[in-house]
């Protein structure tokens, strides 16, 4: 997981108020929420890609293809992926706040 990504999963833990947990249970629940917003970012871009390119997508992400080359693939075939992206860790907190 990268570093981007660690901060952004610890401030929500934090802006949901979970704070007073072990450093344990802290990294369990950033591991999980990282599953779940790997799995986010995948769907969306299936949203934002032609078949073909979902099914070169699926098949990298079935290979479990290294971060770097799965983001690679995306800046690459997703024009707006920033913006595309933006919104959907926007979404995810959104979600995951919301069910607090």
């Amino acid at each position: 997981m990268n570093q981007d990504i660690r901060t952004f999963l610890q401030k929500l833990l934090e802006d949901a108020g979970q704070t007073d947990m072990s450093p344990e249970l802290t990294e369990q629940m950033i591991v999980d929420l990282n599953t779940r917003l790997e799995d986010k970012l995948i769907l969306t871009a299936m949203d934002h890609l032609s078949e073909e390119k979902q099914d070169e997508l699926a098949g990298l992400a079935e290979n479990k293809a290294p971060a770097k080359e799965m983001e690679d693939f995306v800046k690459t075939n997703i024009d707006n992926w920033e913006e595309v992206f933006s919104n959907a860790l926007d979404e995810f907190r959104s979600t995951y706040l919301g069910a607090q």
